[in-house]
């Protein structure tokens, strides 16, 4: 069989479409899937905001995170809108799966985005935003200071809700409430209000009805048509997935815990390496893990002053007083240690309790031990042999040996000794002893 050069031409020019027509199809064929679970940290905005862009060079078509929210940090939740509010793709942020909140920066979030959509069973709102110190303190200055920064927080926080709101077309006066009253709404009552646009039982449920959708976007629309299209997943990378377990309070309680622990068994017994090696590489971990999540430096401040007062309870009569004043103060550095009071984002009282209990019992135990291994009689070398007793070899006046420990010591004596008389060990100059009969 003869094949032509026309065929063969024809053949290539097939090849090629395919391909372009295969690239066409890879362009338009997804949609990116972020998801947002847990606390708004510093790890989660960068991932979420870094997927925004990758996605839109990937060349999907729009993109979903699905979230699920007790709130976070302000400064992580501002990231994760701007990323939102900047995207060159429609985002349409889904409260699943179903029982899943979008509490606090949650409610922030679902209101900056193009399409807002709950799961049955859902909520949203409790936006009011919260400052740690009036967990512990009611107190006011004589110019009501205090009053005048609680009001510019409340403020920036209504002005910053509204301002969402109307950008995308929600209940504005729902925003208000939802950060003044710290109102709450279920997945019903939202959709009612005109606070989320959609309710979707999952995500097939929610491509359905987004089918058709248009909003408004880069100054056009955008028409939602997702028939056909495949999820494509943009999960965290192994180092911001490190970072954001690092990331738990509960999780850099125990790290700074271990470092204080590991580091003051090395210094007080010189040596181990084991316990400096652990208690150095848990501090630096700790280092690390303070830059994601703000730190009260008095909280730690109060968690060493409390283990040393353990210790000096262990050195001086203070009748429980120290260890009194050690757990309140351990008690309260743990509960202030982390400037955010939001769910996620402090350490739970069963933790604070149960380290409490094994730093009583690390102080109280192993400390103890040592100390009284210091204060104890030396019972090897030459400072054991003293009050040892020994048998006198040969008669001698003034020196002579004897036998201690079975071993001939040259010995030294201010009366005179006959063979087989016993005697103790006085003390120990070098390699001579001193040494006096016992009488009897």
């Amino acid at each position: 069989m003869k094949i032509s050069p026309f065929n063969i031409l024809l053949f290539f020019c097939l090849i090629l479409a395919a391909f372009r027509l295969d690239a066409a199809t890879r362009e338009g064929g997804t949609y990116a899937v972020i998801k947002l679970e847990g606390t708004v940290n510093p790890v989660i905005a960068e991932h979420i905001v870094e997927s925004i862009k990758k996605a839109r060079d990937d060349g999907n078509a729009f993109i979903i995170i699905p979230m699920d929210t007790p709130g976070g940090l302000m400064t992580s939740m501002q990231d994760i809108i701007k990323g939102i509010m900047g995207s060159e793709l429609p985002v349409v942020v889904y409260t699943s799966p179903r029982g899943a909140q979008a509490a606090s920066a949650g409610g922030y979030i679902m209101l900056s985005a193009h399409v807002a959509a709950m799961a049955p069973g859902t909520r949203v709102g409790a936006m009011s935003p919260m400052n740690i110190m009036e967990m512990f303190s009611s107190k006011k200055d004589d110019t009501g200071g205090d009053d005048v920064m609680k009001r510019k927080i409340m403020n920036d926080s209504v002005a910053y809700a509204r301002s969402l709101a109307q950008k995308r077309g929600r209940n504005v006066d729902w925003a208000e409430r939802a950060v003044r009253d710290a109102v709450s709404s279920t997945y019903a009552e939202a959709l009612r209000l005109g606070v989320i646009d959609i309710v979707a039982e999952d995500t097939a449920d929610l491509l359905v009805k987004l089918s058709g959708r248009r909003v408004a976007l880069d100054g056009g629309t955008f028409t939602f048509a997702p028939a056909g299209l495949a999820p494509r997943e943009y999960p965290m990378s192994w180092k911001q997935r490190l970072l954001n377990f690092f990331s738990d309070p509960q999780v850099i309680f125990f790290l700074l815990i271990i470092a204080m622990a590991g580091i003051a068994m090395e210094f007080k017994s010189p040596g181990l390496i084991i316990p400096g090696v652990v208690g150095v590489i848990a501090f630096f971990i700790f280092l690390m893990a303070v830059r994601v999540l703000p730190i009260n430096i008095a909280g730690i401040i109060l968690i060493v002053l409390a283990v040393t007062l353990f210790v000096l309870e262990l050195k001086i009569a203070s009748y429980g007083l120290l260890t009194v004043g050690g757990l309140i103060s351990f008690v309260v550095g743990a509960m202030i240690l982390f400037d955010n009071p939001l769910p996620g984002f402090s350490v739970p009282w069963p933790t604070i309790i149960g380290v409490g209990l094994f730093v009583l019992g690390f102080v109280f135990i192993l400390i103890r031990l040592a100390l009284l291994a210091h204060r104890g009689k030396v019972v090897t070398g030459s400072e054991g042999m003293a009050g040892e007793r020994g048998t006198v070899i040969r008669d001698f006046d003034g020196e002579g040996p004897v036998s201690v420990h079975g071993e001939i010591w040259k010995a030294r004596s201010d009366t005179p000794l006959k063979k087989g008389d016993g005697v103790v060990v006085e003390k120990i100059d070098g390699m001579v002893v001193t040494v006096k009969k016992i009488e009897g």
